[in-house]
């Protein structure tokens, strides 16, 4: 079998004729018979069958259509993946991510950097469970989440993590933001155990957070006060700078809300004697694919960002 004959079929089938289909092809009929009748001998079965208007695929030929298809299809994918422009190789990146403040700076330092080569970038931003089936289902090449010391007990995948490669890219604390009708607006700190009584705002949560499973396990809060979901940004602080509600963010998202309306402060575990809450930015990736040259790029400028964030802290 050979790829040609593939889109052979494929085209007699698109004009339902052996006629058509040469004239469209621009090889003459008998030659495209033959290669047809080559195809059938090579798996034994009978595609077509020839009618007065044209020819009909038999049931064992339409199922040869199917993966024929699929076979094109994936081809034609190989192809655009590993094409070139002027000798240059296409690259892409397909991420999948929480919502964190750099990834579109690192994005635009990508897209410069590649001048006028053809890339093609994916960002898929939603909830860090889904990060993880997103690479696994291999809609996103890569992931990146945000985790803590409790998810270690209590948080599970639904999925098979001994498929992926997990990495500690960077530690940082968890904050707390608010806006001036909160009554910590000018506190430096707070813990979990003052904030449990307002309203919480959560921004891009999984499906365990919607069924308060989440905060009775790792918040240990039972008494709070309410909880209102937002899946955009800017839908959080329109409602915190009215209300007295309350934000957790993690140290890779606080970047969103430093504006002088809001006040982010450090957010305290009243259970560890008062200590900072602690998260980790984890890479991820399946075990069975190499990083690419782009994704290389994406995590040289990734490193660099969290180390200029620390020395800009000392």
């Amino acid at each position: 079998m050979r790829i040609k004959q593939l889109e052979y079929l494929l085209k007699i089938v698109e004009c339902g004729s052996m006629t058509k289909a040469a004239k469209q092809l621009y090889i003459s009929q008998p030659n495209l018979t033959k290669s047809m009748h080559q195809l059938e001998e090579e798996y034994n079965i009978t595609i077509f069958v020839r009618k007065p208007r044209g020819v009909e695929l038999t049931a064992e030929g339409k199922n040869f259509v199917y993966y024929a298809k699929s076979v094109i299809t994936a081809i034609q994918a190989l192809s655009d993946n590993c094409k070139t422009v002027e000798n240059v190789p296409y690259s892409r990146l397909f991420l999948a991510t929480q919502q964190l403040d750099f990834v579109y700076d690192i994005f635009l330092k990508i897209y410069l950097h590649a001048g006028n080569a053809p890339i093609h970038f994916n960002l898929i931003e939603t909830n860090r469970n889904d990060v993880v089936k997103q690479v696994l289902n291999e809609n996103a090449d890569c992931g990146l989440f945000v985790r803590n010391s409790s998810d270690a007990k209590m948080f599970h995948w639904n999925t098979d993590a001994s498929r992926l490669s997990m990495e500690v890219l960077d530690t940082g604390g968890s904050y707390v933001c608010v806006g001036p009708k909160s009554p910590f607006y000018h506190s430096e700190t707070v813990t979990q155990i003052e904030t449990q009584i307002y309203t919480q705002v959560m921004l891009d949560m999984e499906n365990a957070a919607r069924r308060d499973l989440y905060f009775d396990n790792h918040f240990a809060m039972h008494q709070q006060k309410q909880i209102i979901f937002f899946n955009t940004i800017d839908a959080c602080k329109q409602f915190i700078l009215q209300t007295d509600a309350v934000l957790y963010l993690s140290e890779w998202s606080r970047g969103y809300f430093e504006y002088p309306s809001f006040h982010i402060l450090p957010l305290l575990d009243f259970q560890q004697n008062g200590k900072p809450v602690v998260n980790e930015l984890v890479w991820v990736r399946r075990l069975d694919m190499p990083l690419s040259p782009t994704e290389e790029v994406f995590l040289t400028y990734l490193k660099q960002y969290l180390e200029k964030s620390h020395l800009s802290l000392l």
